[in-house]
């Protein structure tokens, strides 16, 4: 009788104790993946910002297209621009 009770208890204190660790380890996990979703929507965003910037340019009559990319990409500009330069020492 008091194997049997010995064996019980032991046996409740082992589930008792794998399920605390079982839980320990998914709430790690849960954590990991919380912070990789923060990222992932960060990265959302950046992408959503870049379409409507791009979404904004095509809609932009070509010779606009044409000069602001010139101007941003390609560096060039206008005669009549007043550029400013840094000096570096």
């Amino acid at each position: 009788m008091k194997r049997s009770k010995l064996f019980f208890k032991i046996s409740v204190v082992s589930i008792v104790l794998g399920m605390m660790i079982y839980i320990f380890t998914l709430q790690m996990q849960i954590n990991v993946l919380e912070k990789d979703k923060a990222e992932l929507e960060g990265i959302v965003t950046d992408y959503k910002i870049a379409i409507t910037e791009m979404e904004h340019e095509l809609l932009l009559p070509k010779e606009e297209y044409i000069e602001k990319y010139a101007r941003e990409v390609l560096g060039y500009h206008k005669s009549s621009d007043i550029i400013f330069e840094e000096k570096t020492n």
